[in-house]
């Protein structure tokens, strides 16, 4: 089986059955003495930066299963648009991405498409290259995203390398589509959903596995404001 392109959605039949995987802090007994104005600055940005992305945050979701082998970007990119109230449907997005057999949807057609629904609202998808093997970064970016815009973003990864797929496909780098819906920054996981029929659903990853599996070259279709 040929490898596939990177940014590309695509999934491949199979038989499998796979389950989801799915502090209180003490009062000082004394009164610390005042922080120098710049840490206190610090100390209060923080602050404020945990108040607008909660340290955990998971939204509400109405998960959707691919309809077609290809239909992965679209599937996904129909959740994430449900996350700013729009309803629109895989197959819509996908005549619109261009998605066909047998590489799916390249995501330089699909990331127009998402931008014309939701720039009415003040929002723009792009392509990020950097959270790929950098789980610091991802969990930054999709806290951001979830905790604090409340949307979720797409991610694309190596559908044979997630660990709910091990083993179960043939083929390597075979490009495929998720969505993040949720994170806890604590045990520093991320909740995904695959629309994959077979093994996908809701799993909870920790955000370095999740990162290993990222494509190069555009790995999420990260929210922002315009």
């Amino acid at each position: 089986m040929k490898n596939h392109r990177p940014g590309t959605g695509i999934a491949l039949a199979m038989a499998a059955t796979v389950s989801a995987l799915c502090f209180t802090p003490l009062s000082p007994a004394y009164a610390a003495p005042a922080a120098p104005a710049a840490a206190q600055s610090v100390a209060a940005t923080a602050k404020s930066d945990q108040l607008v992305r909660p340290l955990r945050y998971q939204l509400s979701l109405d998960g959707q299963r691919q309809q077609t082998n290809v239909y992965c970007v679209p599937a996904s990119s129909s959740m994430s648009l449900s996350t700013f109230g729009i309803a629109v449907s895989q197959s819509t997005l996908a005549k619109k991405m261009k998605t066909a057999p047998p590489y799916g949807t390249e995501g330089v057609n699909a990331v127009p498409v998402i931008n014309a629904y939701v720039k009415s609202s003040g929002y723009k998808y792009t392509m990020p290259t950097d959270a790929d093997g950098n789980p610091a970064v991802l969990m930054k970016r999709v806290s951001n995203n979830i905790g604090q815009l409340h949307r979720a973003p797409v991610l694309t990864v190596w559908m044979d390398q997630l660990p709910w797929n091990k083993g179960k496909l043939k083929g390597t780098d075979i490009g495929h589509a998720i969505i993040a819906y949720g994170y806890d920054k604590a045990a520093g996981t991320i909740t995904v959903y695959d629309p994959w029929k077979p093994t996908g659903g809701t799993h909870t990853i920790t955000a370095s596995a999740l990162a290993r599996v990222l494509q190069p070259g555009g790995n999420m279709y990260y929210v922002s404001k315009l």
